[in-house]
C-alpha cells in the first residue's frame, strides 16, 4: 500500500474509519518521542538564551553581494539582453545611416563658395536629430526593463542605484557604434576637414558626436525615469526637442535673438556647445571663394580702384575685393574665410575643447539625475 494513503486511512482522513480507539494526535503527544523532543527544544532554547548576543553585520545589509558585484553582474545581464534584441540594435544602426546618408548625398562633396558655406553649417546642424531619434527609442526599453526591476525589488537582489547605472553602461558600446556610424557616412561625402585643422578636424567631430550619442541616451533614460509610462514619457520629447533646437543659434543667429532667450536659454542649451564646437572646428581657417552670382558689385567714384575705395568698409566688415585694382565693376565677397562667419554668432574657435566638455558634463549630469529618480521615483502599480 502507498504510505501516503495508509496515513489518510489511519487518521481518517479517507472512507475508512481511523485506526485504533485513539486519536493519532493524542497518541503522539504521549510518546516518548514527543517528550524528547521537547527536551531537545528545551535544551536549544535555553543553550541559545544563555550565548552572548553577537549580531552578524552580514546577516544586517539590506543586500546580500557588494555594490560592485551587483554592478557587475547586472551590466552583464543587460548586455545579454539588448545582444539577444538585434530588432532594437539594428533599428538604431539603420536610422542613423539612413539619416547619415540622406544628409551626406544631399550635400555631396561641398565647395568653398558662400552657398556652400550656409551648406556645411546645415549639414552640422542635422547632427541635432541624434538625440530625438535615440530618445524614442531609449524610453520604452527603459521603462520595460524598470517593470522587470520592480517585479524583483522585493526580493532584494540589486538596488536601484545599480539598475540605473546597469541601463546606462549597457548601451555606451552600442551608441558608441552609431555613432561612429554617422560620422563616417557624413563626414567623408560632405567633405568636411578642409579648414585649418585639416582631417584632425574630423577626430573632434567623432569625438562630439560620441559626447552627443551619449547625451540623447542619458536624456532619454532620464525622461523614462520620471515617467510613469512610455506614453507619458513621448510626450516630453517634442517640446523638449523644439527648444533645444531652436535655441541653439542656428535657426535664430545670437544677435537676432531676442535678449531675453539670449541671456540664458542660448548659454543653458547643450546643442549651443554643440554647433559651436563643430561649426568653428570645420570653419576655422577655410577659405571662402564666392561664386560670381555672390559677388556685390559696384563701381568706385571716378579716380579710385576698387582697393582704395573700399578698403575701410572691407577692414571693418571683412570679407575680400576679388578684383582690387579694377576701376569699375568691383566684386566684393562678404566672406574670405570661415571664421568670418561664425565669429559674429558668438563663437570661438580657441573655445571648441571647452564645448566638447560641457557637452559631456551635460551627460554626467543626466546620468546622476536619473540616478536619483530611479531611486526616488518607482512608479510601482499595485
Amino acid at each position: 500500500m502507498n504510505p501516503a494513503e495508509y496515513m489518510l486511512e489511519a487518521i481518517g482522513a479517507g472512507v475508512t474509519p481511523r485506526v485504533g480507539p485513539r486519536d493519532w494526535k493524542d497518541v503522539w503527544a504521549d510518546s516518548p518521542e514527543a517528550a524528547k523532543v521537547r527536551q531537545d527544544i528545551s535544551v536549544i532554547q535555553t543553550e541559545a538564551l544563555a550565548r552572548p548576543s553577537e549580531t552578524n553585520q552580514e546577516l544586517t545589509k539590506t543586500y546580500a553581494t557588494p555594490f560592485i558585484y551587483q554592478v557587475k553582474q547586472v551590466t552583464l545581464r543587460s548586455l545579454t539582453a539588448l545582444w539577444r534584441s538585434p530588432d532594437y540594435i539594428w533599428t538604431r544602426l539603420f536610422v542613423h545611416a539612413f539619416i547619415s546618408l540622406f544628409v551626406s548625398l544631399s550635400l555631396l562633396d561641398l565647395g568653398n563658395s558662400v552657398r556652400d558655406l550656409q551648406s556645411r553649417v546645415f549639414a552640422i546642424f542635422f547632427a541635432t536629430v541624434m538625440p530625438a531619434i535615440v530618445m524614442f527609442q531609449i524610453e520604452p526599453a527603459f521603462i520595460f526593463n524598470r517593470m522587470i526591476f520592480i517585479r524583483e525589488a522585493s526580493s532584494r537582489i540589486y538596488s536601484p542605484y545599480v539598475f540605473a547605472i546597469s541601463q546606462l553602461v549597457s548601451e555606451i558600446p552600442y551608441s558608441i557604434l552609431c555613432a561612429a556610424v554617422y560620422w563616417f557616412l557624413f563626414v567623408w561625402p560632405v567633405g568636411f576637414g578642409h579648414g585649418a585643422e585639416g582631417t584632425n578636424g574630423n577626430g573632434y567631430q567623432f569625438l562630439m558626436c560620441i559626447f552627443l550619442e551619449l547625451f540623447g541616451v542619458s536624456l532619454g533614460q532620464l525622461i523614462a525615469a520620471i515617467s510613469p509610462s512610455i506614453q507619458i514619457a513621448a510626450l516630453y520629447n517634442p517640446p523638449l526637442g523644439l527648444i533645444l533646437s531652436t535655441f541653439a543659434g542656428v535657426t535664430i543667429p545670437f544677435p537676432q535673438m531676442a535678449k531675453f532667450w539670449r541671456s540664458w536659454l542660448y548659454q543653458l542649451t547643450p546643442y549651443t556647445r554643440v554647433l559651436a564646437g563643430m561649426l568653428s572646428t570645420e570653419l576655422h581657417g577655410l577659405e571662402i571663394t564666392c561664386n560670381p552670382d555672390e559677388f556685390a558689385v559696384f563701381n568706385p567714384p571716378a579716380g579710385e580702384t576698387c582697393q582704395t575705395w573700399a578698403k575701410e568698409f572691407v577692414d571693418v566688415f571683412k570679407g575680400y575685393i576679388d578684383n582690387p585694382n579694377a576701376t569699375e565693376s568691383c566684386r566684393y565677397c562678404q566672406y574670405r574665410v570661415g571664421d568670418e562667419f561664425f565669429e559674429p554668432l558668438n563663437i570661438q574657435f580657441e573655445n571648441r575643447w571647452r564645448d566638447l566638455f560641457i557637452v559631456f558634463a551635460y551627460f554626467c549630469a543626466n546620468v546622476i539625475f536619473t540616478i536619483i529618480a530611479s531611486r526616488l521615483l518607482r512608479w510601482a502599480k499595485r
